[in-house]
């Protein structure tokens, strides 16, 4: 694969102080007090050393690495050290020759500089000759072999937060792959082109493409072929891996190739290398840039922090923004004219088609709370547009909220809960298939039960009771308080209408503590937020002391996942506002930085050669504003995350920390770039439709597709409480950044 060494050295930032003397040409002066240097070795070639303080030295002996593909049996890697090196006013000029054989030539043309911690190579390669097959190159660093791969945690974002227990075996960043020790993805499956990695010393090394493009082809994106030869692949792959005992190595290849091991019963658990390659041919345009950043006394939770918050301001992700109003009154009158009635039951079905069909989903009746139907909060965005709106239109909106309650509470009236949804054609619960849909999952309870909670305190202020709404929340969390285990977890499961547990794991514990510290906000009894507080101490110390969130995607197996995150800030944050201490502040930071790692910074494009007409992410979109949703699947994306929007606000508010009022702003204008409105209906059935995800990584329906077509009402409901929750957050703040005015 790659090969040769840099042995890793600990931190980079300097001056760019330049000196040449015989065997050395020097880049700068590193805060470590270590000299940036080019060294020539014994043979003439020139490598690249890092040395002078207290850590280990870092060298680059053969800058110049190329892999020349012409069948699978013979795959010829090629390394070279530079020929030449010249200092210049921005840093070091640095060329190779590298002959293939008697007609064939790649000239390496590589520009090193240093700002600050990060040092960046431009690497521009010319071929000089035709040949059949293929090649790619890359920079690639060895780490010094005192440093163990038990020795560091790796962060991809999207797809590995040092441990990759729940990641699932086959992921990229799961089990499988650790233990063959090799990480190697694709920059686009990744919500920026990163790959960190941080030691046990507390020095780290990330790697970034700084100007991704990421082009590719229909084809290529569905991973029909094995490998492939095309210049119009513009995609590189990062990772890190260890060879037998040989030290162990990090670095960027492009195009980008990458193993994988294939999902499925039975499938035997061995890897599968995809191979992407230019075509060597004279004047192919093969260029791009690589940045190191190099840290210095970081835990893993500050890596994540700290290179991602890199890769920001380094991509600059563009927003543009969009008109909120007007998307309010789309989504708001969309929502509504989805609520169903039967015999005077009301509810959101679960999945409807964005797509024109007379044929009714198979699963239209069923209807549910929390996570991805949260009906509950869906008649909540009906009540609010209600009290916005006095007119007809408004008061039909208040109908459908206050019947899409009462259903649910009478479809549902014991605890332990039957199920957290029901079958609108029989006000019971559903019999059907995917009964696991509707289980009495913790999340999906405490979720909608929460915004219960919430909207019979708003009710009340309003001077509208509504006993029932209590006592219905009341029982239940009572009922809840008494499953907490002594280790402080919950459940994330229960058997229907029963105490007994389904799924033991307690890593979703921080589900219902925003639900628990409402019910001492309103009831003053104290066991409530004692709960709470045991509950998120527990998945802390289990989890989020690790930088790790897990298990919030309920139709997943206890998976890394984005929702986690945003789940464990509500928690936090609500911890914080009840108690004032600052531990809860910073805890929720460490979760904020955690989620918004998934938020896509940069635009990918579709295939080149797709047809709109059959991409479901259409060409000429922004990518930018989408999140990975968990790790098991990197490269799936939604917008769940938009209604996280006031929890950054928040977050702003609390800390003055611009960059979470940055987050807030991609999440509330540039979630929604999908949503069918007047004049950009795109395919949708009509205006206000949006489907459930899409992929932009590679797989079996290529890039721009997702695995159905289907509206979900959570699509609904977190756009509407990005807007709605901004607003009840902060009036002020909200039209800032809705108008763009803090920009």
């Amino acid at each position: 694969m790659f090969s040769q060494y840099l042995i890793l050295g600990l931190c980079l930032t300097g001056s760019a102080v330049f000196a040449q003397q015989g065997n050395h040409l020097d880049l700068g002066i590193l805060q470590t007090g270590a000299k940036v240097s080019f060294v020539r070795a014994a043979g003439g070639e020139w490598g690249v050393e890092i040395c002078g303080s207290s850590d280990p030295c870092i060298r680059q002996l053969k800058p110049s690495q190329i892999e020349v593909y012409q069948t699978e049996d013979s795959i010829i890697k090629l390394s070279a050290g530079y020929k030449t090196v010249r200092k210049t006013e921005s840093g070091i000029d640095a060329k190779a020759e590298i002959a293939f054989n008697e007609t064939i030539m790649f000239n390496v043309q590589d520009h090193w500089s240093l700002n600050g911690e990060v040092v960046s190579v431009l690497r521009k390669v010319e071929v000089v000759g035709d040949a059949p097959g293929g090649f790619n190159t890359s920079v690639v660093f060895s780490v010094d072999s005192s440093v163990q791969w038990s020795d560091m945690n790796c962060l991809i974002p999207g797809a590995l937060y040092g441990d990759p227990t729940y990641n699932s075996d086959r992921s990229p960043g799961g089990v499988l792959n650790y233990k063959a020790r090799r990480f190697l993805l694709r920059e686009d499956i990744m919500s920026a082109p990163l790959f960190s990695l941080s030691f046990n010393n507390g020095s780290s090394v990330a790697m970034l493409d700084p100007s991704p493009r990421g082009e590719s082809t229909v084809e290529e994106t569905k991973l029909t072929k094995d490998v492939m030869t095309d210049a119009r692949f513009q995609f590189g792959a990062l990772g890190a891996w260890q060879i037998d005992e040989n030290p162990i190595e990090f670095g960027f290849q492009f195009p980008g190739s990458m193993s994988r091991y294939a999902f499925g019963p039975e499938t035997p658990a061995q890897p599968k290398w995809i191979r992407r390659y230019h075509p060597i041919v004279q004047g192919v345009a093969h260029n791009y840039e690589v940045s190191f950043r190099f840290g210095q006394n970081e835990s893993f939770q500050d890596v994540i922090r700290n290179t991602w918050r890199w890769s920001w301001n380094t991509l600059k992700p563009v927003v543009t923004p969009i008109d909120v109003e007007q998307m309010r009154q789309v989504l708001i009158d969309h929502l509504a004219a989805q609520a169903a009635t039967i015999d005077e039951r009301i509810g959101i079905p679960f999945a409807i088609a964005t797509f024109d069909t007379s044929a009714p989903q198979w699963n239209w009746t069923m209807t549910a709370m929390g996570f991805v139907s949260k009906n509950i909060e869906c008649a909540d965005q009906l009540l609010r547009e209600g009290d916005r709106d006095k007119s007809e239109r408004g008061q039909k909106m208040r109908y459908l909220g206050l019947s899409i309650i009462s259903s649910m509470i009478e479809a549902l009236p014991t605890v332990p809960l039957q199920a957290t949804g029901y079958d609108l054609a029989t006000g019971k619960p559903w019999t059907g298939e995917r009964q696991e849909w509707l289980a009495p999952w913790l999340r999906n309870a405490t979720e909608d039960i929460r915004v219960l909670l919430q909207a019979y305190r708003r009710e009340r202020t309003l001077g509208r009771e509504h006993p029932e709404w209590f006592n219905w929340v009341k029982t239940y969390v009572d009922w809840l308080v008494l499953q907490q285990r002594e280790d402080g977890s919950f459940p994330r499961r229960w058997k229907a209408g029963s105490n007994e547990v389904a799924e033991l794991t307690g890593s979703t514990s921080y589900c219902p503590v925003p639900l628990l510290v409402l019910m001492t906000e309103e009831t003053d009894e104290p066991k409530y937020l004692q709960a709470a507080i045991r509950a998120a101490e527990y998945v802390w110390e289990d989890w989020g002391s690790q930088g790790l969130f897990v298990g919030g995607t309920s139709d997943n197996p206890n998976i890394t996942d984005k929702e986690a995150g945003m789940l464990s800030l509500e928690a936090y944050l609500s911890l914080y506002e009840a108690t004032s201490e600052d531990q809860w502040l910073e805890r929720a930071k460490v979760a904020a930085d955690y989620a918004e790692s998934w938020i896509w910074i940069w635009n990918l494009p579709m295939p080149i050669d797709a047809d709109d007409a059959q991409l479901h992410w259409k060409k000429g979109v922004p990518t930018i504003g989408l999140q990975g949703i968990n790790a098991r699947g990197p490269g799936g994306v939604d917008e769940y995350m938009d209604w996280s929007a006031p929890s950054y606000a928040k977050l702003y508010l609390y800390t003055k920390d611009q960059h979470y009022l940055d987050v807030a702003w991609i999440l509330l204008h540039a979630t929604k770039s999908m949503v069918a409105l007047p004049g950009r209906q795109y395919d949708m059935r009509g205006i206000g439709w949006q489907q459930e995800h899409w992929r932009l990584g590679p797989g079996r329906n290529g890039r721009g597709v997702g695995g159905h077509r289907f509206w979900l009402p959570w699509v609904s409901s977190n756009h509407l409480y990005s807007i709605n929750g901004l607003e009840e957050l902060d009036a002020r703040l909200f039209e800032q950044l809705s108008k763009g005015r803090f920009k």
